[in-house]
């Protein structure tokens, strides 16, 4: 039963690897944008077991980032399916405020993530407009962070993350222009680590994205 069933699927596979192209109308991407985060994160109160190291973690600003990377759209008369690999990067800054010695300036710590995006749009275009929204999975790929300049810090992030999509986009012939919102479904931050405890940040970060597309 579970070879018929194996050989049933593999059938409707590769049935369906053959019709989509044929049926369907086919168009690579290539596209690039910048994106804003918006994030209200907590503060927190950062103190050691042994009480020597005390100090306050805000995040000052989660900035602006980028992403890049390429697509295939197959549309279906009025209606069409996006998936892509987008190539993104963030920047975030931390503002750390000593306890211990009163009157010392606030620091200033950055991190830099870069994670591989792939979102899976299900779209309907009307003339020159289309409307679209779909899931997307955020694989993380490395970091760089001057946290670790600060005591007791470690990080540990998830291998891979999930939202969602929903924007509007443009066709001016081959060029599309694209405004999206992305939610994210895991909390902002909480890969964060001090002294082996888990930060619990309580905000999810969206982003407002703009692209701009190359349709071939």
């Amino acid at each position: 039963m579970n070879m018929i069933k194996f050989k049933s699927a593999s059938i409707l596979v590769m049935i369906c690897a053959w019709y989509l192209p044929t049926s369907a109308q086919v168009n690579f991407l290539i596209s690039g944008g910048i994106h804003s985060v918006d994030v209200k994160a907590s503060d927190f109160i950062i103190t050691n077991s042994n009480k020597l190291d005390s100090f306050q973690l805000k995040l000052d600003n989660a900035s602006y980032g980028y992403h890049f990377g390429f697509g295939i759209r197959l549309r279906f008369g009025q209606f069409y399916l996006q998936p892509e690999l987008q190539f993104n990067s963030n920047k975030a800054t931390f503002k750390i405020k000593e306890f211990d010695f009163p009157g010392t300036v606030d620091s200033i710590k950055t991190e830099r993530y870069q994670y591989v995006d792939l979102p899976v749009i299900l779209g309907l275009k009307a003339g020159i407009v289309r409307l679209y929204a779909g899931p997307v999975a955020h694989f993380f790929l490395k970091n760089s962070s001057e946290l670790f300049d600060v005591s007791g810090y470690d990080d540990k992030f998830s291998a891979a993350t999930f939202g969602y999509q929903a924007g509007i986009g443009f066709d001016i012939s081959f060029i599309g222009i694209d405004i999206k919102h992305e939610g994210n479904f895991s909390n902002y931050g909480d890969h964060i680590r001090f002294f082996g405890q888990k930060l619990n940040f309580d905000k999810k970060a969206s982003r407002l994205m703009g692209t701009v597309s190359f349709k071939f």
